[in-house]
């Protein structure tokens, strides 16, 4: 079998396996700015990769939930190969590439869906679900429940019609659930994405919640509001040749190293600044998720590489499975949260941020976090159903900030009003006013 490969909408290359290697073979005459990736940029020799398809059209294959729908929708069209996935799946998924079996096309009917009900309407395990299950053949990524909206509008397309399809073609938006393990986790990520825009410092997606705080309406970033693809994606995971499985194993000095070889000249240092913001916002929210498939760049060809908003932020400390995790990046050789010293260093020697800089930095998201976390009182008083996973957030970032912001006091008003509030940390006994210092600093750290 082959793969048509289509850099926005054209056809530049073929995929193939060839004894016990995956080739990528461009079509003759094809531009240096329709690269398929920048790790494989427009040659007339082919790219080839040993036994396993190449990292970049590993990038968007589904993971966890999703793939395990799709092995029960459609597993007649599997074999239990990465190949014969992207041959389902390839067809739609974050970025400008797209494959099809060869001399396929990559439209077709498909069940539209109503953004206003999703919106607006029942979220609850169950019903969020049988959305993915209906819109589940997608390639995106990542662990929990989520699918891209479909882009063709249509009427109910039969069940039966849509499992001969093999491609679907993606809308503007990424539509992200919630679950047992993780509960209001929509909630969680729209206000922990929120602290990073109240910094106004950084491009961060456009997030929209949903009533019941369930689920989140995403706004891409790939495409314009026809839906069609404005730019190619690739994460830092592909770009540093590893498969997904392996998305925490590079260290956060490799992240940094891969990145600014393929930035822009032009914009590099704005764009490392940017990435420092998003190291950053990982320690002082509790973030263990920041691993090299949330974190990517765009470009229209080589010579604009910049860095992709952020996106995939949450608290993921507020949930008691994933509240022992470490960061999800080394630094030095260490996961810690007591960062110390080591983030300041790395920020001056690696990112080419002065030491007053970095202070400046921590000291803003820091006051982002308690006035995103103030705001976020005031939601638990009114929606009852909130309060927990709220205040499990909240307390998650009194410790980030008692550890990043500098001085002792840092967590001293969002401590004040968790006590306030009665909001007991998770755990632990009633809350207490704390005046000066937030009882959970760290005892003597060198800031």
């Amino acid at each position: 079998m082959k793969l048509d490969v289509r850099v926005a909408g054209l056809k530049v290359a073929s995929l193939f396996r060839e004894g016990d290697e995956f080739v990528l073979l461009y079509e003759p005459g094809t531009a240096p700015e329709q690269l398929v990736s920048l790790t494989m940029p427009v040659r007339a020799r082919p790219w080839t990769w040993p036994r396993d398809l190449p990292p970049f059209f590993r990038q968007n294959l589904p993971e966890g939930y999703l793939l395990g729908v799709l092995q029960e929708a459609f597993g007649r069209l599997l074999d239990g190969t990465d190949f014969s996935l992207l041959a389902l799946v390839g067809g739609s998924g974050i970025g400008r590439v797209t494959l099809v079996p060869e001399g396929k096309t990559d439209t077709g009917p498909v069940t539209a869906l109503d953004l206003a009900g999703v919106l607006h309407g029942d979220n609850t395990e169950a019903a969020f679900e049988a959305l993915v299950r209906q819109h589940a053949l997608q390639a995106v990524s990542g662990v929990f429940p989520k699918f891209l909206e479909p882009g063709a509008r249509a009427p109910d397309w039969p069940a039966a019609a849509l499992a001969e399809k093999t491609t679907l073609r993606s809308g503007r938006h990424l539509i992200k659930g919630s679950g047992a393990r993780t509960p209001f986790l929509a909630l969680n990520e729209h206000y922990t994405l929120e602290v990073l825009r109240r910094t106004g410092a950084m491009a961060v997606v456009d997030s929209t919640l949903s009533d019941d705080g369930r689920v989140l309406v995403v706004r891409r970033f790939d495409v314009d509001e026809q839906g069609e693809p404005m730019c190619a994606v690739e994460d830092l995971c592909g770009l540093l040749g590893r498969p997904p499985a392996e998305k925490y194993a590079p260290t956060t000095e490799q992240v940094i190293s891969v990145a600014r070889a393929y930035l822009a000249a032009a914009t590099a240092q704005a764009d490392l600044e940017q990435l420092g913001w998003l190291i950053l916002a990982s320690y002082v929210l509790r973030n263990a998720d920041l691993h090299t498939k949330n974190i990517a760049l765009r470009y229209t060809q080589a010579g604009d590489v910049r860095l992709a908003p952020a996106y995939d932020v949450v608290t993921t400390e507020a949930y008691a499975e994933f509240a022992t995790n470490p960061p999800g990046l080394m630094i030095e050789g260490k996961r810690s949260w007591r960062a110390g010293k080591t983030l300041e260093r790395l920020f001056k020697t690696r990112l080419g941020i002065a030491p007053r800089r970095y202070q400046e930095m921590r000291a803003i998201l820091c006051e982002a976090a308690t006035a995103t976390g103030l705001q976020l009182l005031v939601l638990a008083a009114a929606r009852p159903e909130w309060r927990e996973v709220i205040g499990a957030m909240l307390w998650s970032w009194v410790r980030g900030i008692g550890e990043m912001g500098g001085t002792p006091e840092a967590a001293g008003p969002l401590t004040r009003a968790l006590a306030e509030a009665g909001m007991a940390e998770p755990g632990k006994g009633p809350a207490k006013t704390v005046i000066g210092k937030s009882e959970l600093m760290g005892k003597g750290r060198p800031f």
